[in-house]
């Protein structure tokens, strides 16, 4: 049996229904997308109307199920009821369970036309939301910094917030991937809730330290620099034309790690070297929706993933789905942002800062990539 056949035979009746429509549907609109495509070659007008509605289409084809659509975004996840659920039911078993955001209380949003739980928000003003459809069968766990969406308190939360949630990072304007990492645990917890009717903890944040990972004017190739909160030169790397070779060093000039480009190769391929010894080897893998690399290292799987749905390019450092760290995009516009490729990097287990700093030299690759590819 086919692994998607197996999550389909996991569905509701209601659930199962909902997929053969969205994919039927879906199907016809894709069909038609195409035939304007084809038939009005000859017009720019048909051409664009074309692909809007083939856009449509393939979004309701990823609508159909939680795995479909939760691959296409991570700022909003899917979770499927085993039956039509209220969200007052999630209130009373999440209202006393402390969560880095506080607990979860009853609101109002501008809009929705039901009641939601909310989580937070916090001193920066990110957010968690959890709301069920009209029928109760589907529920979603977003992430938002607009507080002004939330038009009124209908209870109180029974736990505080966790003052210093996600603030080593307010200096600058970026996402934080403390939030995405309750995000996930929600996630997790209300899958079990909704499976076995137990509350699973939502863990407490992970500590963090946050970095700069900024680019330095250089005549031929590339140069980074990665600097603690302070300002301290912690690495920087050097590219050489014609940038197949990055090498970072630590303050003393020690070469720590080295990134070499591997040519004639369909995708981006990289060795990675530790210390002068071989550490793996990253490999990009074909992806519509969101940018993914992979490297097999001795203790398992290293994945280098965007974070699909947020505003600039913005990833995760995963080993054997443990997030060690996140690159995300600095969003404050300032000129050295608005021309080179600067970013923050928070690291949550300091031994695979090197490491970290290597994955960024890969996110400032990827988005120069994308760069060329839109002026083209």
């Amino acid at each position: 049996m086919s692994e998607e056949k197996m999550k389909f035979s996991d569905m509701s009746a209601s659930l199962k229904l909902r997929y053969v429509i969205y994919r039927l549907l879906s199907l016809a609109v894709i069909v038609a997308g195409a035939m304007f495509i084809v038939k009005g070659y000859y017009s720019r007008f048909f051409i664009s109307v074309g692909t809007v509605i083939l856009i449509i289409g393939i979004a309701m084809w990823m609508m159909a199920s939680p795995d479909s659509y939760n691959s296409s975004t991570d700022m909003v996840q899917m979770i499927a009821m085993d039956r039509p659920r209220k969200i007052e039911e999630f209130y009373e078993a999440y209202k006393d369970v402390p969560t880095p955001l506080g607990s979860c209380y009853l609101a109002k949003f501008r809009t929705m036309r039901r009641p939601a739980l909310a989580f937070g928000p916090s001193s920066e003003g990110d957010y968690l939301y959890f709301w069920l459809t009209g029928d109760g069968n589907l529920g979603y766990i977003g992430y938002s910094f607009l507080t002004s969406m939330i038009k009124e308190r209908i209870t109180e939360p029974l736990h505080p917030l966790n003052e210093n949630f996600g603030t080593n990072a307010a200096a600058y304007i970026c996402y934080h991937s403390d939030i995405m990492l309750m995000q996930k645990g929600l996630k997790k917890s209300m899958e079990h809730f909704v499976k076995t009717g137990e509350v699973l903890p939502v863990l407490e944040s992970r500590h963090s330290t946050v970095y700069t990972f900024t680019e330095d004017f250089k005549l031929m190739g590339q140069r980074f620099d990665l600097r603690n909160e302070d300002g301290e030169l912690i690495y920087h790397i050097e590219g050489t034309m014609p940038l197949k070779q990055f090498y970072i060093y630590d303050a003393q000039n020690t070469e720590i790690f080295r990134v070499e480009k591997r040519i004639l190769h369909a995708l981006p391929t990289y060795d990675f070297y530790y210390r002068g010894e071989e550490y793996g080897r990253l490999e990009k893998k074909f992806q519509l929706i969101r940018d993914t690399f992979t490297m097999n290292v001795k203790e398992g799987k290293l994945v280098l993933r965007e974070y699909a749905g947020s505003l600039g390019h913005n990833f995760f450092v995963l080993l054997n789905d443990r997030m060690l760290g996140s690159i995300m995009e600095n969003l404050e516009f300032t000129l050295k942002n608005v021309v080179f490729d600067n970013s923050v990097v928070i690291c949550y287990e300091e031994q695979y800062l090197p490491l970290l700093t290597a994955m960024a030299i890969m996110v400032a690759r990827e988005i120069a990539r994308d760069d060329e590819k839109e002026n083209a």
